[in-house]
């Protein structure tokens, strides 16, 4: 009779995505070796091929983690006593220092979504990946969804699509091109430490964004005060 297993398949999980940050934060996300995976997490090459089939696979299979975090925080701000703009403007204020899954997030986030990563990764890992980042994107739709359906933003249908890829293009832009810079002077100053901080509210980010937001049909503007009470929300979440 065959021994029973050292660890449950969930205690196997959670033993390989350590070892799996452990060694990315000793050497690079694309330096570490599986053999190292398996040995820093106690398992067999073959207990780590059942979880992973590559290396590729693993860094999905954190960047999913790290999609799930950023979602939970995200239902969190969606979900304050705000209006529709002042929400959608609260996910640019947030500090991501406090809501970052890993130290490397930024330049997780920026590998896992490349061609090659995608091409030689699994199907059934992209797919978790593909689908953690598609609830993100259906609470943001249902969102202004509902700020239509009460009112709060003119029923022109074309206006949903634009909001919705204009802020997120406006967000993710921005975030992505600062943070790499931010991340490559910091590398030659402080030794790799990048220092991301909120943002204030008169950052030109935040200006854009608001301007952006002010040209739709909402029935309530977003005024300076606004953006002020939603700093103020934030810090009460402790999310700023």
């Amino acid at each position: 009779m065959a021994p029973a297993p050292k660890f449950s398949l969930e205690e196997q999980e959670k033993l390989i995505l350590f070892a799996a940050v452990t060694a990315i934060e000793k050497s690079t996300l694309l330096d570490f070796s599986m053999s190292s995976i398996a040995k820093s997490a106690g398992l067999s090459m073959g207990s780590v091929y059942k979880y992973v089939q590559c290396k590729e696979d693993l860094l999905i299979a954190l960047a999913t983690n790290m999609y799930q975090e950023k979602q939970r925080v995200f239902s969190q701000v969606l979900a304050l006593p705000l209006t529709t703009p002042e929400r959608i403007i609260a996910l640019s204020l947030l500090d991501f220092t406090k809501v970052q899954m890993y130290s490397f997030d930024d330049q997780l986030e920026s590998i896992v979504n490349t061609c090659s990563i995608m091409k030689r990764s699994s199907k059934r890992w992209l797919d978790y990946m593909f689908n953690c980042c598609k609830v993100c994107e259906d609470s943001f739709q249902l969102l202004l969804k509902t700020a239509v359906e009460s009112d709060e933003l003119g029923s022109n249908p074309s206006d949903l699509e634009e909001i919705n890829v204009g802020a997120w293009s406006l967000s993710v832009g921005y975030f992505q091109t600062v943070r790499i810079h931010h991340g490559r002077s910091n590398q030659q100053e402080n030794d790799g430490q990048a220092c991301v901080s909120s943002l204030a509210v008169n950052n030109v980010h935040i200006l854009n964004l608001q301007r952006f937001l002010n040209s739709f049909d909402f029935r309530d503007k977003l005024k300076s005060e606004d953006i002020e009470k939603v700093c103020k929300k934030l810090v009460e979440l402790e999310l700023r």
